[in-house]
């Protein structure tokens, strides 16, 4: 008989890095002669290793310039130069140049309980050669309840394992304009009850799946089974990092941020990826000059845009998108560096990624709207430059981007760029960040309403419906809890809400002791919560007018970082712009408060 079970075949161009890895012995002759200088036979009795592999790991590092020798009256001796000592203080990975090939790579994926396998070792066919099968016993496994993950950050990992042989080979990039993704049909041949090609890597799910279809009565032409895999992949939860961190890290203000941009540009090394939820061809070309400078340096762009899915929102960011290819493409330098998305993502996440000259990358999350705003509202934006930090930011970018599989070249190359971030030895630090997506800035409300000692202070640019039982009701809780002081500061009414709805709420919450401040003549677009002296979140998502989104968790990201200082530092940054924030009154005696609307 002939057993038909339904998968996913996909095929691609890959380059692939190969060349001789670093040992943990390398790196461990490195760190030593960066402490002091050593003789090769004190390397020997101290690490217990025959001097055999000492000189031969000497000697390569000698090659890559990472220890020097030097000679004195009693002998030889080995320490590491000042671009090993560089590495050995920095944490980056030691220097690797791989060669790199192309090929073509193929695999399967069966749909019955996930399995993938290299597509030479099994037999798969179309839907139509499936048809035209002559086999009198075809039997078609109909798969229920479910189904392999086909996400990009899935497929990337399957290829790696097909790929990559061993542990001096990596995946490099996945040309997308190769890929291909075919439903069709793995097929097990079944003689005298013994299935004959199955792979030997077949998991026991599979074999069982198989062994049941060939164990039913003759004349059974299809036979259901429930999927028998993982399940498709859940939201990770929050990973906190522990690492330094400067207060002048985070930028408030308008002008401040267009600063920040233009210094971005200027030291980009080669890299620069930038998502924001809006577009305006104006306020591009105000920064056409400072992006052809960079094109000129050798900067590849990236320009993506995820503005929502109404008529008249899409269209028009989409005739800016329109406008601003015209403008890249009408300039011959930068045409060949800049490259616009024209889809939107769908996001509402402002994000930045840029690589530097040492090899590192930093990123930048808050609220700006970095091709679209004319730098006149307060934002708030975090740079981050810790590695593994960073490294989350380029995960959160696949995933947002990588819709479409292996096809889009972005989120392969975030998701390699996350792989050798998360090769940087961890520096440790007193400061804890984490990113938050989704429906977790749900529930870092509620922590900054349970954990508050003395202040919370949420700002959120527009005022929704959302606002009473996502923010309001929150700050009530911390102060019947433990009579917190809490404003909520926004700009304008959103939504249903006109200004006469935002005055009765304001009305409402003031007899709670919650004060909601409308901004004056300064706008704010910034959307953060500070609380006591140590906490921040800063973020792209609108506290008072929406909540996260379950089904798409990269459509608003933010970070939370608890540091010493650091929400004491922001809110004083902010009350220099915004007084009335320290204008304040009596919880105890909040049943009669003076309200600034």
């Amino acid at each position: 008989m002939l057993i038909a079970i339904p998968a996913f075949r996909l095929s691609c161009n890959v380059g692939i890095d190969r060349g001789r890895a670093w040992s943990v012995v390398d790196e461990m002759i490195l760190w030593a002669t960066a402490q002091q200088q050593r003789s090769i036979a004190q390397l020997s009795t101290e690490s217990g290793l025959p001097r055999q592999i000492i000189v031969a790991s000497i000697a390569r590092l000698m090659r890559f310039r990472l220890i020097e020798l030097t000679v004195q009256s009693n002998g030889a001796g080995f320490r590491a130069s000042d671009y090993g000592k560089e590495v050995v203080a920095s944490g980056r990975p030691l220097p690797f140049f791989p060669k790199r090939e192309v090929k073509r790579v193929s695999f399967v994926i069966e749909r019955a309980t996930g399995s993938f396998f290299p597509t030479g070792q099994v037999r798969v066919i179309s839907e139509t050669a499936l048809a035209n099968e002559t086999d009198p016993d075809l039997r078609l496994v109909i798969v229920e309840g479910g189904g392999p993950s086909m996400s990009h950050e899935a497929n990337l990992s399957r290829l790696s394992q097909i790929a990559a042989r061993g542990w001096e080979e990596q995946v490099a990039l996945v040309d997308g304009r190769t890929s291909s993704l075919r439903a069709e049909f793995m097929m097990i041949r079944v003689v005298d009850g013994v299935p004959r090609n199955v792979p030997e890597s077949a998991s026991q799910g599979l074999r069982a799946v198989i062994d049941k279809a060939a164990s039913l009565p003759q004349g059974t032409t299809q036979v259901a089974v429930g999927y028998g895999g993982s399940a498709e992949e859940s939201v990770p939860e929050p990973t906190v990092h522990d690492c330094d961190f400067d207060p002048a890290d985070i930028i408030v203000g308008g002008s401040a941020q267009l600063e920040f941009l233009r210094s971005l540009l200027a030291n980009a090394a080669s890299r620069v990826v930038v998502h924001s939820t809006f577009l305006d061809h104006r306020r591009f070309k105000d920064l056409f000059d400072d992006i052809r400078t960079a094109c000129l340096r050798g900067v590849t762009f990236d320009m993506l845009w995820g503005a929502e899915s109404l008529d008249e929102e899409e269209t028009r960011n989409s005739a800016s998108a329109v406008e601003i290819a015209k403008m890249v493409r009408e300039d011959r330098d930068v045409a060949r560096r800049f490259r616009v998305h024209m889809r939107s993502t769908g996001s509402h996440a402002k994000v930045l990624l840029a690589d530097t000259a040492e090899g590192d990358w930093i990123a930048a999350v808050g609220s700006c709207n970095w091709l679209s705003t004319p730098f006149r509202a307060v934002e708030l934006t975090a740079i981050l430059r810790d590695p593994a930090v960073v490294a989350d930011v380029a995960v959160a970018m696949q995933r947002m981007v990588g819709r479409r599989g292996l096809s889009d070249d972005i989120a392969t190359e975030m998701a390699i760029v996350a792989r050798d971030l998360r090769r940087h030895t961890p520096k440790g630090g007193s400061t804890k960040i984490s990113l938050i997506f989704g429906d977790s800035h749900d529930v870092m409300m509620r922590t900054a309403s349970g954990a508050a000692d003395r202040r919370v202070v949420v700002g959120s640019h527009r005022l929704g419906s959302t606002a009473r039982p996502g923010v309001v009701i929150q700050a009530e809780a911390a102060v019947e809890r433990a009579k917190v002081d809490t404003t909520l500061l926004y700009t304008m009414p959103s939504g249903p809400l006109r200004n006469r709805h935002a005055r009765t709420l304001a009305e409402e919450a003031a007899t709670n002791g919650v004060r909601l401040v409308k901004t004056g003549l300064i706008p704010l677009h910034g959307k953060f919560v500070a609380w006591d002296d140590d906490n921040v979140v800063i973020t792209s998502l609108n506290w008072a007018s929406a909540s996260g989104d379950v089904d798409f968790p990269q459509a608003d990201i933010g970070v939370h970082i608890d540091s010493q200082g650091i929400a004491k530092h922001v809110i004083n940054e902010l009350e220099g712009i915004f007084p009335e924030i320290s204008d304040g009154f009596d919880i105890a005696s909040s049943r009669e408060p003076t309200l600034q609307i």
